[in-house]
């Protein structure tokens, strides 16, 4: 049977098991507890003797270990060296290593993974794989069923791209997804993006100082706060510790502030860097640089005083008069609050309103 026929079948087959299941290429992806897994980034490698297959989403992470890379099959579980590891989002880690606890279940971990094929020459890794795995303790335990690696990019040794064009190019890629995030333009999908270009550069890139793998260990891509800014992104003065990052100074730490900066605009409608100041506006409390903060410019996010289309905390000149606001004396104190703005006529509407 020739090769073309056999993956014909592979196709046929992964389609039958697992109707639930989207079939992309490349491809890792399972029915994990019921529900559809699909992994965002997927590496392979082979590494001493055998394959290592590596799939994320998100802060999850999905491993396959086999003791060699001939096609066939490796059991899991009892005392196979093979193994199936999966890391949780709360980090908690369950391996088919791991026996379980007799008053969980009497049966140890178990599963199996199977190589179907390693094409030597698109350089690719394809296979199936099944596992339940439990926690160290025995007594939690992960199901995976009906698992598919599809045409995994596969790098047979490493070294040849340490520091190559490879590591270049992933660490590149990196910087380029850093520089996003401190434009003002962090989301819960430039992190995961993030989070694969790092999986991405562990890979290409030697990490013999763990730098890498620490950054992809800390990367929080949740949203405790739910204001569209994922938690690590909201580590301001980036030293791991998301509790003493609090721009507001209100007691709150940004990851749990629906407001960060306390300029009334929630952060979630605060998005890029109106003034250019290189700091994003939902940690700015003056957006447009006029020397009024926004909570007094427009505490509720609504006024407009010139008809431009730009709310007021947004618009350089609020008036449009062709002078801009921070030049017509808005606020002489200097306190930020604009109650005590330049009014020339004295008619009660401040120069820097007046049409």
């Amino acid at each position: 049977m020739n090769k073309n026929i056999i993956l014909i079948l592979l196709v046929i087959f992964f389609f039958g098991c697992a109707d639930n299941i989207e079939f992309n290429n490349p491809a890792m992806q399972a029915n994990f507890e019921g529900q559809s897994w699909i992994g965002v980034a997927r590496t392979a490698e082979i590494n001493d003797g055998g394959l290592v297959i590596r799939a994320t989403r998100g802060t999850e992470v999905l491993l396959l270990f086999t003791t060699r890379t001939d096609v066939g099959t490796y059991p899991l579980g009892a005392n196979n060296q093979s193994e199936a590891r999966f890391i949780a989002v709360d980090g908690t880690e369950y391996s088919t290593l791991n026996a379980p606890d007799p008053s969980v279940q009497v049966f140890p971990s178990d599963g199996l993974i199977e190589i179907s094929n390693i094409d030597t020459v698109a350089n690719t890794a394809t296979g199936t794989f099944r596992f339940n795995a439990f926690t160290a303790d025995g007594l939690n335990s992960v199901n995976f069923i009906d698992g598919v690696f599809f045409q995994i990019t596969l790098r047979q040794d490493i070294s040849e791209v340490t520091g190559g064009t490879t590591c270049s190019l992933a660490t590149d890629a990196v910087a380029t997804l850093n520089a996003n995030v401190s434009a003002g333009t962090p989301s819960a999908s430039l992190c995961d993006q993030y989070l694969a270009a790092l999986e991405i550069q562990l890979l290409s890139c030697d990490d013999t100082s763990g730098d890498i793998q620490n950054a992809i260990d800390s990367l929080d891509c949740n949203d405790n706060d739910a204001d569209g800014i994922p938690n690590s992104f909201e580590d301001v003065n980036m030293d791991g510790n998301l509790n003493n990052d609090d721009t507001d100074m209100d007691g709150i730490p940004n990851y749990l502030d629906a407001d960060d900066d306390g300029d009334s605009i929630d952060t979630i409608n605060e998005t890029g860097d109106t003034d250019g100041d290189t700091i994003p506006n939902y940690l700015d409390n003056d957006d447009d640089g006029d020397s009024i903060l926004t909570i007094f410019e427009d505490p509720v996010g609504s006024l407009n005083t010139d008809g431009d289309g730009f709310l007021n905390y947004l618009d350089a000149d609020d008036d449009n008069d062709g002078i801009l606001t921070i030049n017509e004396n808005p606020d002489p104190n200097g306190d930020g609050n604009p109650n005590d703005a330049q009014d020339t006529d004295m008619n009660g509407t401040p120069d820097f309103l007046q049409i």
